[in-house]
Parts: structure tokens; sequence; C-alpha cells
């Protein structure tokens, strides 16, 4: 079987949709002889900046010397993006190894109740995680947490939440509170837990009480570990960090980040805080200049991700109301005065008019098209409707088709203007594709 056939079969099981559950990863577990439980994870779940988390937490322990396996979602050019280790993605041969045995155990499953895409691709990592021994796999949550397929492993290293905020309200819940209630189940008795910044004080008041409940070490942002005097410049963000974990201090004034935005500050503070509970429950040697290095040479696209030229273009996968705000502030601290005109497109569960009231105002020509390669596109010429009421008079245009949406966009931005695209992360991916931009974990 070829690579391209194997993934064939695994995204034929695209026609199940998206299931919540750990019944059908368990059977799989199972049947493989539980190889989850020879790994140690840290496992990340929250509504804005677990990918950034996950990525900064795997590039410090990287630096450390540690084998770092690192499983992320969504891809955003190449499935094999999900899963890699040491910045490598999984190689075709690697795939089609775990596939294969992944796949036998699939097929003895339920016919009555059968795996999803995303359950084949957590077998997938951890039996090729499990395969090459890695010291440390560095896991991000799918969708919730309590019934999401990467809960499977057992209590985690470190369970860490970012920010949480109003998504997929639909199968998480209507409140904070609710969909808190969801993250928070990655939580395991006897863990320990570190919990980002959060923007709504009932959803950290739920995650520190599942965390008293489940008798865990739990190390909160504003009372455990701050962050502060953050300072931006075009390329990066430098800030100071101070914490207490697991008796440990650890003092990091003049931190170089890599990564734009005012909320990867908040991110990086809590990686800083997840690798080094990490390292003093392991005996690991994790030195200043190994968080330092770490967190300067982490390379995330597509947040807040600046590719030159005529025009120049940000890319940012901005799809709540929170993220929105997030880049708007982000734009106006790294890049004060600029003028952006903005791609845009988002999937249909999103609150579409939470992001045009935060960002329209702020533009100077809409582009709207249609996410590809999805059923679960928001229709432009609707997205339309809600972006015209807050516009504030520059141009509001559909183009169905993303290239021509592109190029469309391109001819709208004036000299002196940059071009944002934004929205589904999914879109970002496409863009990237189309700009020839496929490298992902390492510069």
């Amino acid at each position: 079987m070829t690579y391209a056939e194997a993934l064939d079969k695994v995204f034929s099981l695209s026609k199940f949709g998206s299931k919540l559950g750990l019944e059908r990863i368990q059977r799989i577990m199972d049947r493989l002889g539980n190889p989850e439980r020879s790994l140690r994870f840290i496992h990340v779940a929250g509504t804005k900046g677990k990918g950034s988390v996950c990525a900064l937490t795997a590039r410090m322990l990287e630096e450390a010397g540690l084998s770092v396996g690192l499983y992320i979602s969504p891809s955003l050019v190449n499935v094999s993006e999900r899963i890699s280790i040491g910045g490598e993605m999984i190689s075709p041969a690697d795939f089609l190894e775990a596939f294969a045995t992944v796949w036998d155990a699939v097929g003895t499953g339920s016919e009555d109740d059968p795996v999803t895409v995303f359950e084949v691709f957590t077998a997938i990592a951890i039996t090729h995680f499990a395969r090459r021994q890695v010291d440390v796999v560095v896991w991000e949550v799918g969708l919730g947490g309590k019934y999401d397929a990467t809960n499977v492993l057992p209590v985690p290293e470190v369970a860490v939440i970012t920010n949480i905020g109003l998504e997929h309200t639909d199968r998480l819940g209507k409140t904070v509170e609710a969909i808190a209630g969801q993250k928070a189940g990655i939580i395991k008795p006897g863990g320990v837990t570190v919990i980002g910044h959060q923007d709504y004080p009932d959803a950290q008041k739920t995650l520190v009480a599942q965390a008293a409940a489940m008798a865990n070490a739990t190390f909160v942002e504003g009372r455990d570990y701050v962050y502060a005097h953050d300072r931006y410049t075009p390329d990066d963000v430098t800030f100071d960090y101070e914490g207490t974990i697991l008796g440990r201090h650890v003092s990091l004034p003049d931190v170089r980040l890599s990564l734009r935005g005012v909320h990867q500050v908040q991110n990086a503070a809590t990686a800083i805080s997840a690798v080094t509970a990490y390292a003093v429950n392991n005996g690991v040697m994790l030195p200043e200049s190994a968080m330092r290095q770490g967190l300067e040479h982490t390379f995330w696209p597509g947040r807040m991700e600046l590719v030159p030229g005529t025009p120049p273009v940000l890319l940012d996968g901005a799809h709540t109301r929170t993220a929105a705000r997030y880049l708007l502030e982000s734009l106006h601290a790294h890049f004060p005065g600029r003028k952006f005109t903005m791609l845009f497109g988002v999937l249909t569960d999103k609150d579409m008019d939470g992001i045009a009231e935060t960002l329209a105002p702020e533009m100077q020509a809409i582009v709207l098209t249609a996410v590809p390669d999805t059923t679960r596109t928001a229709e432009p010429w609707e997205l339309r409707e809600t972006f015209l009421r807050h516009a504030p008079g520059g141009p509001v245009v559909v183009e169905e088709n993303l290239e021509r949406a592109l190029a469309r966009a391109r001819t709208l931005t004036a000299d002196d203007s940059w071009l944002l695209i934004t929205g589904s992360l999914y879109l970002v991916g496409a863009v990237r594709k189309l700009m020839g931009l496929y490298t992902f974990v390492r510069q």
C-alpha cells in the first residue's frame, strides 16, 4: 500500500463525521496492547493558544536534550504535520508502518460504531511515538477534553489548560463554565495542572475546583506565576517571567519570544510553567538557556505569521470573537498605525457577528471567501450581510474561489497597506499552500 492509499483509507472515515467519546479509541488501544501506557504526556486543552503552548513546550524540552513527540491538529498544508518528533514530521514510511498496525486493530472494531479520522490519527501517533521511545509527548486536545480521543491516556505528567472561551457550544455547552468543565476532563487524579490566563473568571473557578477535586498540584497564572513588562516590535515580544512551580523558583527577565501577539506572552508563560513542572517531577535538567533558546526559536505558522512581499501578508487563525480581539490588540502592539485589507473565511459554527464587529471597523477593504475542501464553510454572501453592518464604508466584496479571492485581495491592498488573511485555520493553511509555504515545524 502506498502512502496516498493509506491516507485515502483514513479519510474514507470522514463520512462518519466527528464523534466524541472514548470507547472507540480505548478499544483500539486495548487491541494494540495499550502503547499509551509506555509514554509520558504533557496534555494541553483550551480554546485559544493550545497549539502555540504545545509548540513552545516541545521546543524548550528539545533544547534541553529530550526526544519530544508532538501531536497537533488541525494540519495546515500536510497531514504529516500532526505527528512529529524533534521538529521532523512523520515520514511516509513511518506513517505506513504505524498505519498498518492501527488499521488491523480498527478492522476488528464494531461496525455499528465506526471509528473517526481523528481517532485513527491519534492511534497512529501513539503507535509511532511508542516505537520511537520518545522521552515525552506534547499532546494537543482535538475538541473539548473529557471525551476527546486524546484523553485515552493515563494520568499525564502535566495537564495544561489555556484560555477558555465560547466555542463549539452545540457540543461542549452554552456557558464558559460548561465548556471549562469539558476541558477540565483531562485533569486526572493525583496529577499536576497548569492553568493559563483566563479571560473568564468563571472558567478559572471551574478549572481550579476540578483540579482540587482530583487532588492535583495546581499552578495558576496570576497566583503562582506571572508575566510582566511585555514589549513589542514588528518581529518579536520581550517580557519578564516569575513563578514558583513544584517548589522551584524560576525568574526569567527579558525573555525574547519569536511568536508575535499579545496573547503569545500568556502562552509562553504557561509553557514555561508546564516544562518546569515536568522537569521537577522527572528529574530533568532544564537550564535557563534551554528555555530562552526554545522560546526564541519556536516557529508556529499561521499565528501572526508575516510573509514579506508586495504587499506583505500577515496570516493568523482568528476564528472566535476572543481571538479576533487578541488579533486586533496584537496588530496595534506590533504594527501601530499600519493599515490592512482583510481576506476572511470561516466555518459555520463560529460567532461571525462577534468577529465582524471586532475586525471590520479596522479594515480598509474586506474580501470574503469560502473555506475550501469542506462542507462546513460559512456562505460568503451571508457573511457579507454580517460584515456590512460593521464595515466603516470600505468595500466588502465576495469571491468564493480562494485563488481568485487572494488575487482580488492583493489588488485591493493599497501601496501603504498590508494584507491580513484570517478566520479559519483551514483557510490559512489553504492560502499557505497557494503561496508555496510548506515549511511547518522548523524554519
